[in-house]
């Protein structure tokens, strides 16, 4: 059994809920925690397919569409997204490609680029981590709701004669009380004093049933449901650390016009904290090696190095802690190691801003806008990026 298996049964093995039992099929885990990220997240590493419009409005257009092995792969055979196969495929889904198609200003063909891109450190994948398993068996309420759950059907078979009709009511009331079908405050007196008369005899216990004794509203799924959404959203914020490189070719000839040797560091910074957005700490880095365009030939002798530290916000909705608006603000400091041409500076400084708009479930709309205080210079870019799955359907009737 895989470990988001474990996860679920340690968090609502109270609600006795089998699986080929439900009537409505469960969202797939692996579909629902791709969609909580955030887009800037997506933009650093992405779990499935994106498909990329950059800079609309500029001379420079780019077509981009990137993909995972493991994405391709799950398309072929859905089967793959079972936990017990897909925690197996740990270093497939933390690897990215991309191609795309370079235009000019009247979209005529402008070059090929090409990207690969692998996460070094990835702590924000709980699908298959060991820590979000340690963190959620480890959880104080989790230990009590599953002690109760262990001890409770033996105190129940206390209540009337073996076998009586009200012994039966008993186990079926306590059932409902599992699947949350009830809140404490609607079970029959007899079935409240057996479980606090349980959850008072240990002390492992006794911070639940202070809880319960004056808590009418409890239920027992929802409580299950939220520890584990309250452990993912911040599961969610762990470090994630890729690199990766970029070469584009000439237009006429498939030589190399430039290459981008690039890191991306993204890290939650209100972690465990009771705000609704989320606030990310994202820092940017590359080398460039481009071609000298005053000599005759092509050579990759220029080289730029780029530094972006910058801080993302996210504002997500209330309950489905989807992120809807992303506002990134950054600095960036450019440094030329090679000679300089005419009018050119060794060290440049940016102010960048960056506003995410999300218009449909996975189509975002981000604008970048970079300014040059000291040439008091502003540039603007539009991009359409839309992230898919183009297996969500499929993935769907994969049980879990």
């Amino acid at each position: 059994m895989g470990k988001i298996s474990i996860i679920g049964i340690l968090l609502l093995l109270c609600l006795s809920v089998p699986v080929f039992a439900q009537k409505k099929t469960a969202p797939n885990p692996v579909i629902t925690a791709d969609s909580l990220v955030t887009g800037n997240y997506k933009d650093v590493l992405n779990n499935f397919f994106q498909l990329a419009f950059e800079n609309l409005a500029g001379p420079n257009k780019e077509i981009k569409f990137t993909g995972s092995p493991f994405a391709v792969m799950a398309k072929l055979d859905t089967t793959l997204l079972v936990d017990t196969i897909y925690r197996h495929y740990a270093g497939l889904r933390n690897l990215n490609y991309a191609v795309g198609l370079k235009l000019d200003t009247n979209y005529r063909f402008n070059g090929f680029s090409s990207t690969i891109k692998y996460a070094i450190i990835n702590r924000r994948d709980e699908t298959v981590s060991k820590t979000f398993l340690g963190m959620v068996v480890n959880d104080t309420l989790v230990k009590q709701l599953t002690m109760l759950n262990l001890l409770i059907s033996a105190n129940i078979s206390n209540i009337g004669a073996p076998g009586s009709a009200e012994q039966n009511a008993a186990m079926l009331e306590y059932t409902d009380f599992r699947k949350g079908i009830k809140d404490f405050g609607e079970l029959s007196k007899a079935t409240k004093d057996t479980i606090l008369a349980v959850l008072n005899r240990n002390d492992s216990t006794k911070r639940l049933y202070d809880y319960l004794k004056g808590n009418d509203q409890f239920n027992m799924k929802k409580t299950a449901d939220s520890i584990y959404r309250d452990f993912r959203e911040n599961f969610n914020r762990n470090l994630l650390w890729t690199a990766g490189v970029t070469d584009t070719t000439y237009k006429d000839q498939f030589i190399f016009s430039n290459v981008v040797f690039s890191s991306d560091l993204v890290k939650g910074l209100n972690k465990y904290s009771r705000a609704k957005n989320e606030l990310e700490l994202n820092i940017h880095s590359q080398l460039q090696l481009v071609d000298d365009t005053l000599k005759a030939g092509h050579d990759l002798k220029r080289a730029v190095f780029n530094f972006e530290p910058g801080v993302n916000l996210a504002f997500k909705t209330k309950y489905s802690k989807k992120s809807y608006l992303e506002i990134k603000f950054s600095g960036a400091w450019y440094h030329n190691f090679s000679y300089l041409y005419v009018n050119e500076e060794r060290d440049r400084i940016m102010a960048n801003a960056t506003v995410r708009l999300r218009v449909f479930n996975d189509i975002w709309i981000p604008i970048e806008i970079k300014y040059d205080p000291k040439n008091g210079n502003l540039f603007g870019f539009v991009n359409v990026r839309a992230n898919f799955k183009a297996l969500a359907g499929a993935a769907k009737q994969i049980r879990f």
